[in-house]
């Protein structure tokens, strides 16, 4: 039987061949190696260090290579691009001679001859970070800080023993300042160490805190607590008859330096449906049940002043806020994002509440990434230690001032749904208050 190939059969019969001859030559490729690279100098880090180098003039080079091997006996290999004159290595757990092989490689995956460089690191990454590490009392807590400089990831490990009880808590955690508090604990001696590992399975020895025994505080009852209005504010500096209107009153012209907005001054009581008593009545706004509990300063601008008056003697260590949350305003819209607290234990204020003030702190909202995390964070409060730095009791003290700094949202006007205040009473005393709000309202799902 006679086979006839039209035209197009043909060229498409040529094409192919002419494909596989191409694809074979390919396969082959060029085998010769790039050039070394050159120049080569060292710095190095904690764990490890970095080289820096004179790329090959070769066309086809691609990057660099440094393989290696650490205590472990796992081989490492390490790479930078053909846009770099710098390449990390890490993953060294003592401070003692490497042998590290540098190649140029290019896009063939020819490698150059190695140039062998013997390289001493600075002492282990663990090491580094541990010799950081401090373990402070907290309030029914132990406190946990560390840095680490270079930013790797690592795992603290910290072991708290109590009597026959003993424990280990774990966290991960690769940022230059970190810290995580061990909770739910007693005022009670707790024998605490700690070491840390790295993600090459270095592991530094355990180091002995010795024995730390964790504040105690609990919820401050807010039965007492009222609003210092201007008038009970500056106490008998106040001109009652200066308008009959008590909300148009003013102090004594000798004190109204100090009556503003940023000074000795009170935000509006209310507006709209906002109010201050709502601050502190153990609700919070929450959008199920959509209740309307915050404050509101209206449109007064920023700083703007609360001043509040526990109606006793307190000593604060940490305390909790609640934003507003209505149609989608979590992290955003009025709620106030930065805010101070300053405390005043004036003994004397029928002259007015103006001595012994100090400020506490500056406190800011963070929003978690995760967004279940920033949800069940708001749900249950956003909590701070008073004096982060140093985890200590405040002065005693009677009155509070809560100063708004900015909204989320940058606007003009601010809420805030709740404020809770741990501690305890002048004497150090606890008094239990079953209605003061410490976390979730039930219902919030």
């Amino acid at each position: 039987m006679k086979r006839i190939y039209s035209f197009f059969t043909l060229f498409t019969l040529i094409a192919t061949l002419t494909w596989m001859n191409s694809c074979q030559e390919n396969s082959v490729g060029d085998n010769t190696p790039p050039a070394k690279v050159t120049n080569v100098l060292f710095t190095a880090q904690y764990g490890g260090g970095y080289f820096t180098y004179t790329a090959p003039a070769d066309e086809d080079f691609l990057y660099t290579k440094a393989e290696y091997t650490i205590d472990t006996g796992a081989k490492i290999s390490k790479t930078s691009s053909v846009y770099s004159d710098t390449l990390f290595i890490d993953g060294f757990g003592q401070q003692k001679e490497y042998e590290v092989s540098i190649f140029s490689v290019d896009r063939n995956n020819n490698h150059s001859d190695p140039v062998i460089m013997k390289v001493v690191p600075l002492e282990p990454t663990t090491l580094a970070v541990l010799e950081t590490v401090q373990v402070q009392p907290g309030f029914s807590s132990l406190v946990v800080d560390w840095q680490n400089e270079q930013e790797k990831n690592v795992t603290i490990f910290v072991n708290v023993k109590v009597g026959t009880t003993e424990a280990t808590k774990i966290y991960a955690s690769n940022l230059a300042k970190d810290r995580f508090l061990i909770e739910g604990l007693e005022g009670e001696a707790h024998q605490v160490s700690v070491f840390i590992k790295d993600t090459y399975d270095n592991q530094t020895a355990e180091k002995d805190f010795g024995q730390i025994t964790p504040y105690i505080d609990g919820p401050i009852s807010k039965r007492q607590w009222g609003f210092l209005r201007d008038q009970l504010l500056y106490g008998n500096r106040w001109d009652y008859d200066s308008d009959p209107n008590p909300f148009e009153q003013e102090p004594y012209e000798e004190y109204r330096g100090t009556y503003r907005k940023d000074s000795m001054m009170n935000a509006p009581m209310s507006w709209v449906e906002g109010r201050i008593e709502k601050f502190w009545d153990n609700e919070y706004d929450y959008e199920p049940k959509l209740n309307l509990n915050y404050f509101n300063t209206g449109n007064i601008s920023y700083p703007f002043s609360y001043f509040i008056d526990m109606g006793r003697e307190i000593k604060g260590s940490r305390f909790k806020v609640w934003q507003r949350n209505a149609w989608g305003m979590l992290y955003g819209g009025e709620n106030v994002e930065i805010w101070e607290i300053w405390i005043s234990d004036d003994k004397d204020p029928s002259d007015g509440v103006f001595d012994g003030w100090e400020l506490v702190g500056r406190y800011r909202i963070v929003q978690p990434s995760n967004v279940i995390e920033a949800r069940n964070e708001a749900r249950n409060g956003h909590e701070y230690i008073f004096y982060p730095e140093n985890p200590q009791f405040t002065k005693p003290f009677r009155y509070l001032r809560y100063k708004g700094i900015k909204a989320f949202g940058g606007g003009n006007s601010g809420c805030t749904s709740e404020i809770t205040i741990f501690g305890t009473e002048a004497d150090g005393s606890i008094i239990e208050d079953p209605e003061t709000l410490t976390g979730v309202v039930e219902g919030w799902e």
